[in-house]
């Protein structure tokens, strides 16, 4: 079985090339991506300098527990508004992920844009001002310059539809609950799942080692159930992909490096408490997009799962298939970008046009791909899928 690569490799890829001018105008901030980093190795995280410290009422915290724990020990801004560079550089500080990997996550937190269906909404960040919530609005982040993408301020990555989506594993669906904050009846699912399908330990228990067979079992329980629950659900390949790699990060960036295992203890600190666990050390080798991409085809190859959506009468109808080299990035990255970017000028268009046009970004990555035929078989048949490497 072929390993499923994510969309996000070709968004860093068109990030890439921006120019860095000397200087920003007009109070816009150039988008520069940061150097690759040279410290890759296993070390404690947090270290004394980013001690816990619980979030203040006016502080954004949203779906993701690992960016509101790096906010919460301050590897992010406290107050959950973040820079792209920010962003890139928590994540590999505080998780060794890979250059590629926390460039493109940042670079789709700041661009995002809800699912066709949803629109008219909100914008993920202000890439004017290399500003993104980690939560929802937030005062500090403003309109687009000349309201280009409407009139309502960017909605951070809480709003329903971009990081946030339907079969998440610890947040409801937005039409059914809540979408952002973390539920405890879920993440007590996961508890359950773990007890049934976890290895043991000497250490934590029986049962108490989070493994591929629980999130494989767990995910395809939840995709069941809110197909059930929720008549509006949404499930197409970008937000079915991006569900699993939900999953593939917590087993992969999630589990303490001194030994590569994931106990509940330590899930739970991230999951309940939004703070790294005591004697916690993060991954011994950067985590890369091939990694998560390993970790979603080995997740869904238990039970596989087509994207589609529920119908009005709460019937679940698959997808037509999408003839491009990546569905997943496509769905997510094309087709949920607004078009409004491209009446951008100046600074904005220099963020997020120029040298990495919205609207082929796509062909041009595929046509620039150095992979070849990864996998149809997970996804259903036809959801065909291209390695997209730098």
């Amino acid at each position: 079985m072929g390993r499923i690569v994510l969309w996000i490799s070709p968004l860093l890829w068109a990030l890439s090339t921006l120019t860095t001018p000397a200087a920003a105008d007009s109070g816009g901030v150039i988008i520069v991506v940061p150097p690759v980093s040279t410290d890759t190795g296993i070390k404690q995280i947090p270290d004394a300098a980013h001690p816990y410290v619980a979030p203040g009422p006016g502080d954004q915290r949203g779906p993701c527990p690992g960016l509101n724990t790096l906010a919460n020990h301050g590897y992010l801004p406290h107050n959950g508004i973040a820079s792209f560079e920010q962003i890139v550089n928590a994540t590999r500080e505080g998780f060794n992920m890979e250059h590629d990997l926390a460039g493109a996550l940042a670079g789709f937190a700041m661009v995002e844009y809800p699912i066709p269906s949803l629109r008219p909404a909100f914008n993920g960040g202000n890439a004017f001002l290399d500003l993104v919530s980690i939560g929802g609005t937030s005062s500090w982040i403003p309109v687009l310059p000349g309201a280009i993408d409407g009139p309502n301020p960017p909605g951070g990555i809480s709003k329903h539809g971009r990081f946030e989506g339907d079969v998440s594993m610890t947040r409801q669906d937005a039409a059914i609950g809540d979408n952002v904050n973390f539920q405890n009846s879920l993440y007590d699912e996961l508890l359950l799942y773990t007890g049934r399908f976890g290895d043991d330990s000497p250490i934590t228990g029986n049962g108490s080692i989070v493994t591929t067979k629980v999130m494989q079992e767990f995910k395809y329980a939840r995709f069941l159930e809110d197909q059930v629950q929720n008549k509006a659900l949404q499930y197409h390949v970008g937000r079915l992909t991006l569900s699993y790699g939900e999953a593939a990060f917590v087993l992969n960036f999630f589990a303490n490096g001194t030994d590569g295992t994931l106990s509940q203890q330590t899930m739970g600190s991230f999951f309940r408490n939004q703070t790294f666990p005591a004697n916690w050390h993060r991954r011994s080798t950067p985590g890369s997009i091939n990694l998560i991409g390993t970790g979603v085809n080995d997740i869904l190859s238990a039970h596989p799962v087509s994207p589609g959506a529920n119908d009005a009468n709460g019937v679940y109808v698959l997808d037509a298939p999408l003839n491009v080299c990546s569905p997943p990035y496509y769905n997510l990255a094309v087709q949920n970008l607004p078009a409004s970017y491209n009446n951008a000028t100046g600074i904005l268009a220099q963020n997020v046009i120029e040298g990495n046009e919205i609207t082929t970004v796509s062909r041009r990555a595929c046509a620039g791909s150095k992979g070849g035929y990864v996998s149809r078989d997970v996804l259903g048949a036809n959801q065909e899928m291209y390695m997209i490497s730098l």
